[in-house]
């Protein structure tokens, strides 16, 4: 059985890796364009804009969707009652966003978000229409069909933002173009699953009993979230407010393009294991180590190629963001942390855990986050980001190990040769950035390649070579290439 998950969690992943990846490549290539047309102060406007939308779409995300996966005895009755409460949802979003837009340009003192956030009103709207089938998809670990959605949608953004800031350069470029996309995937949804959902709320009760603390959860989830915007609105220029978006974006990439694949592919395997609690752990450490394998260092290299990165990706002048991506990178490591504990915790059903632990950490993001743009500004934000993201990782693991499903000893025996290589690939990468070689070859931001292919290069084999002088043992680097090789059991 573990074995069958384990190829599930790996077969998963890689759909869902294939998807983000190529959404944000489809992402990188459109800030590299973007950025050459449009301003900082244009990314500033719109991360205005979306703060209303987006923090009340979080604010009123009970996990419908979620209910349903870890539900092994889903009926058609559950379906329609969480197709009819998204669509109820999405009515009541598209209203409060319309009568409140108006106040949010006040608020700011700028009309021009006035319109912007209409559109992202609709768009919440047409979100609430999407069709309840495609869960199954998730569910049953179908994940090409998932791709084959996403994507679709992803594309038709992508050619739309592309266009109208190509040939109208304005920041018009991003709602519009997620209009279009938002249209796609209500589209496809019918055309890629079979379920037609009626209307009904029988089952409401039952959804309720597990989505009322998960509600708990995203509301505190999305106050915390948008703590750091709403400060560098009130207390920065639009500008700071650009780059500092920007940054957060660029430096979340290697995390979050593999810790949420991973943790959303895990949540039904682990749903699976519930009843065999030594089981569900192994599987658990085994994430995680996995995971950490990857992300850990893509988030060091990250940090340490931050001015490389900026100027191929977006230009000399965001080199602005350089600090932001080099402080705000490290998140990333709560980030995997964190993605993978709460399909643990969600797994076995304790949301009401995860909404306590928002709560709390709604509080250490503020007071963090308070601190810091008072002693350094936008600088000093960023870094109580990252204090705030670090305590919850600790907060998260502390209550995975109280409930059982976690063991931080066998994480730190599985983690400690990733840990180790990715010190010695710091260090080496660190030391060819100032060697003459790098500094005087005028390559500019281009040398981001080399540098990069440099530290998979020592990153691999000093892995490879600490597994060896281990003997091999159990871990994430065995776990990964058997799995690949569909020899050993996970």
């Amino acid at each position: 059985m573990e074995s069958s998950f384990g190829k599930k969690i790996l077969s998963g992943s890689l759909w869902i890796l294939l998807f983000r990846w190529m959404s944000r490549l489809l992402g990188v290539v459109s800030v590299i364009i973007l950025a050459r047309v449009l301003l900082p102060e244009d990314y500033g406007l719109i991360a205005k804009a979306l703060i209303l939308s987006s923090f009340l779409e979080m604010v009123t995300e009970f996990g419908f969707f979620t209910a349903l996966v870890r539900n092994k005895k889903a009926t058609p009755q559950d379906y329609n009652t969480v197709w009819t409460l998204c669509i109820i949802r999405g009515v009541f979003l598209f209203t409060v966003i319309m009568l409140t837009a108006g106040l949010m340009a006040d608020f700011f003192n700028d009309e021009r978000i006035y319109p912007i956030i209409l559109v992202y009103g609709v768009i919440a709207l047409l979100y609430g229409f999407l069709n309840v089938g495609v869960v199954d998809f998730h569910k049953k670990m179908n994940f090409n069909m998932e791709f084959k959605l996403n994507i679709l949608s992803r594309l038709a953004e992508f050619f739309t933002t592309l266009f109208v800031a190509l040939v109208y350069k304005t920041y018009w470029a991003f709602p519009l173009g997620s209009l279009v996309g938002m249209l796609v995937k209500l589209v496809t949804s019918y055309i890629v699953s079979n379920y037609r959902p009626r209307f009904s709320l029988a089952s409401l009760d039952k959804i309720f009993s597990f989505s009322k603390w998960f509600f708990v959860y995203e509301a505190m989830s999305a106050l915390s979230a948008k703590i750091d915007v709403i400060l560098l609105s009130k207390f920065s220029s639009t500008e700071t407010l650009g780059l500092y978006t920007i940054s957060k974006e660029i430096s979340g990439m290697p995390s979050t393009e593999i810790a949420m694949p991973v943790a959303r592919a895990a949540l039904p395997a682990l749903a699976e294991l519930v009843d065999d609690k030594p089981g569900f752990q192994k599987l658990n450490v085994q994430i995680l180590s996995s995971v950490l394998a990857l992300a850990l260092p893509a988030v060091i290299g990250i940090c340490l190629i931050a001015d490389y990165v900026v100027l191929l990706l977006l230009g000399p002048n965001w080199l602005g963001a350089v600090v932001f991506l080099q402080i705000l990178a490290f998140v990333g490591i709560s980030r995997v942390s964190v993605a993978c504990a709460i399909s643990a915790v969600t797994a076995i059903g304790r949301a009401d855990l995860l909404g306590r632990y928002s709560f709390a950490m709604f509080f250490v993001r503020a007071a963090f986050m308070a601190a810091g743009i008072l002693i350094g500004e936008a600088v000093g934000l960023a870094w109580g980001v990252l204090a705030a993201s670090l305590t919850g990782m600790v907060l998260m693991q502390y209550i995975q190990s109280s409930l059982g499903i976690m063991s931080v000893k066998s994480l730190f025996l599985a983690s400690w040769r990733v840990v180790l290589a990715a010190l010695l690939m710091a260090a080496v990468l660190g030391a060819a950035m100032f060697s003459p070689l790098v500094i005087d070859t005028g390559l500019g931001g281009w040398m981001a390649l080399p540098l990069t292919a440099l530290g998979i290069l020592v990153y691999g084999l000093s892995l490879l070579l600490l597994c060896k002088l281990s003997n091999w043992p159990d871990g994430p680097e065995t776990y990964l290439l058997t799995l690949l090789k569909g020899k050993k059991k996970l």
